[in-house]
């Protein structure tokens, strides 16, 4: 992001000079302090597995509870405290119905690239796989879109204070499991260098405490296994394997 450099000139800086002046220091500032977790998808090491996700993906996006509930194993773990297997996975999202939630969450989720844990066992997305164990989870956001924006209030006409490059961020406030991250609102953010309130776009963002999918290999092929975000089943801080 370029910023007016007053040493060029003498004669006083305008208003406006001056706060993109500010905003550009506060992107440099940003960029220095805050770390990155940039894309990855390591599915295409498999085919058959990547048939399984697109598979997953294009049912989510016909709303198809039958086609998703054929993929699910008896034990399929729904959510952390929700119960086991198709039935358990119907009742928790209500997904006979074109409004359930779930679409809007697959959506978001299967849009995002994964990683191997081991040779039989495959996470979507990334951003819970790659996502530092010294960092709160509940605590930050990761920027999963190139030139993603920073700006001074929830809307999309807000004035951009800054543009990002899979940075992640954190947060002014924490989530609160469960976490479900879609799209349509607005995070309030701690941006270094910004005079006042920072927000960024859900669409934008996801959260490593968020729903994430997990793959297993087994004698049959590759098979979806669990659907599932923090709870207080689940201690977020604790949930990491590595």
């Amino acid at each position: 992001m370029s910023h007016f450099d007053p040493r060029h000139r003498n004669c006083p800086l305008s208003r406006r000079e001056l706060i993109l002046s500010m905003a550009g220091a506060a992107y440099a500032a940003g960029a220095a302090e805050t770390r990155r977790i940039p894309p990855e998808s390591e599915v295409a090491r498999d085919p058959h597995l990547a048939a399984l996700l697109r598979k997953v993906r294009d049912l989510g996006a016909k709303h198809d509870t039958a086609g998703l509930e054929a993929l699910m194993l008896p034990e399929f773990k729904v959510e952390f405290d929700s119960g086991k297997g198709p039935a358990a996975f119907r009742h928790r999202w209500h997904s006979d119905s074109d409004s359930s939630r779930l679409w809007a969450v697959l959506d978001r989720l299967f849009s995002l690239g994964g990683t191997f844990y081991s040779d039989t066992l495959f996470a979507v997305p990334y951003v819970y796989t790659k996502f530092p164990a010294d960092l709160d989870l509940l605590g930050h956001v990761v920027v999963v879109k190139a030139g993603a924006r920073v700006l001074d209030k929830p809307s999309p006409d807000g004035a951009a204070i800054a543009t990002l490059d899979y940075n992640i961020l954190p947060l002014a406030q924490k989530l609160e499991p469960p976490v479900m991250i879609t799209t349509g609102r607005y995070l309030e953010v701690k941006w270094p260098g910004a005079a006042g309130r920072s927000f960024v776009a859900e669409a934008d963002i996801y959260s490593p405490v968020a729903h994430r999918a997990f793959f297993e290999k087994h004698k049959d092929g590759w098979r979806w296994i669990t659907l599932v975000s923090a709870t207080l089943a689940e201690p977020p801080g604790l949930h990491q394997a590595r």
